[in-house]
């Protein structure tokens, strides 16, 4: 049974972070959901079914909380979200050009999956884990054709994101 919880504890604590934003609360999250799927342990095949279930209840608890709480951003970490600061960059690696149009895209980027429905941001962020289809659909509880569905629309809403974001323009 602890062979199934170490192989699926990073994956699941990064996707959790991915949802909601604040490494902290993407590991509460995950204690918890893993300590639910313990208690009814006997429901489950967990060396087989484990995984699954796991992403599914982060999932789950992931949309539950996104209902109940809305994010702020503390001005005291210099405006950025995920808390970093601002970091001084090593002008000999990166022309500072090339940096802060890096910056400005991951900042978009960060800002258009906001955007997005937990649901949609899920599909999106499991299939860049690189989860199969049916594995995401097991996992978000619905078919894969509608996986492929979500992850289309996810796609297309963040593409007509970045293009309004850096022409001005809405895309059709």
């Amino acid at each position: 049974m602890d062979g199934w919880i170490a192989l699926a504890l990073p994956g699941a604590v990064a996707y959790a972070n991915s949802l909601v934003g604040d490494r902290t609360h993407a590991e509460d999250i995950v204690q918890e959901c893993v300590c639910r799927l313990l208690v009814h342990a006997a429901r489950y095949d967990l060396e087989r079914d484990g995984r699954k279930l796991l992403f599914r209840s982060i999932t789950n608890a992931c949309i539950n909380l996104h209902t109940r709480e809305r994010k702020t951003v503390s001005l005291d970490d210099n405006g950025r979200a995920d808390g970093a600061g601002w970091e001084v960059a090593d002008r000999a690696a990166v022309p500072p050009p090339a940096a802060a149009m890096a910056e400005e895209l991951r900042l978009a980027i960060a800002e258009g999956l906001t955007t997005l429905g937990v649901r949609y941001r899920a599909a999106l962020e499991l299939t860049s884990l690189g989860y199969e289809t049916g594995e995401i659909a097991e996992m978000l509880g619905v078919t894969a054709e509608n996986v492929r569905v979500l992850v289309f629309r996810a796609r297309k809403s963040m593409a007509a994101f970045l293009n309004a974001r850096f022409t001005g323009e809405a895309s059709s």
